[in-house]
């Protein structure tokens, strides 16, 4: 049975009682399952939106209801002219035990933007990395990478301001984290943890990320240390949850750039 077959016969089975849970959500629920299933795969485009409705019997209103929650949730993505289309994973990362996953595997290849650059009181986490007071302040640079047009990493990063007194100028000078490392004479850091959690895009991550406020992401917060023990980054990531898949591996527990 092809897909366009399949999924005809997922969107004709009979709908369990509205009271229970309304029609239109019951439409997302075997939308979900087709894309779970692969019988809508990524970067495949679905049926127009009459085609549809005429599969799952309802009015293009009530399945528009559906098609719109996962969009704001991150699975489906629209492009104006075109159709609606599952979103593709964009990029995947290989991750090893204490090492940092901000890059893709080959041919996954990712544009970085700086969104800030500024010195800011430090936050909660940065305090206690650093050891800092109350009224300490840290350079907070903020970055957004890209796969093609998608924008798929939003990272906020903390460095403590007596380990890089020149973190901006160097950084501009270089345009790499890597590059202001070395320049302050840190060739070498280790990734002392790593954590990995969900949770919901706030306005400003989905606006720079093209997503709907309160969409799915994966989160991630880390902590850099010099080979000497020391903290220097303190680091908070976000992922749209459909955007990247995340591949575990082994590897040693130093990061050499």
């Amino acid at each position: 049975m092809d897909k366009k077959s399949t999924l005809t016969r997922i969107a004709a089975e009979s709908f369990s009682d509205k009271r229970e849970r309304p029609i239109w959500l019951q439409i997302y629920d075997r939308l979900a399952q087709a894309m779970q299933s692969g019988v809508l795969a990524e970067g495949e485009r679905l049926p127009g939106e009459e085609e549809l409705a005429g599969m799952f019997g309802v009015t293009r209103i009530t399945l528009r209801r559906a098609l719109d929650r996962h969009q704001r949730e991150g699975r489906l993505q629209a492009r104006k002219g075109v159709g609606v289309f599952v979103r593709s994973i964009s990029v995947r990362y290989v991750v090893h035990p204490h090492e940092a996953f901000n890059d893709p595997v080959a041919g996954d290849a990712l544009e970085t933007r700086t969104v800030s650059l500024r010195r800011r009181v430090a936050s909660a986490a940065a305090r206690e990395a650093f050891a800092l007071g109350s009224r300490a302040r840290t350079i907070e640079l903020s970055q957004l990478k890209s796969a093609g047009q998608a924008p798929v990493y939003l990272s906020l990063k903390e460095f403590p301001v007596d380990v890089f007194p020149e973190f901006e100028d160097r950084y501009n000078e270089t345009g790499t984290i890597l590059g202001a490392y070395a320049a302050h004479g840190i060739d070498t850091y280790t990734r002392l943890e790593t954590r990995i959690f969900g949770d919901f895009a706030d306005a400003r991550e989905a606006g720079l990320l093209q997503i709907s406020p309160g969409a799915p992401l994966i989160r991630s917060r880390s902590l850099n240390h010099d080979l000497s023990g020391r903290p220097i980054e303190v680091n908070r990531g976000c992922w749209p949850m459909f955007s990247v898949e995340l591949v575990f591996g082994e590897s040693d527990l130093t990061v050499h750039r």
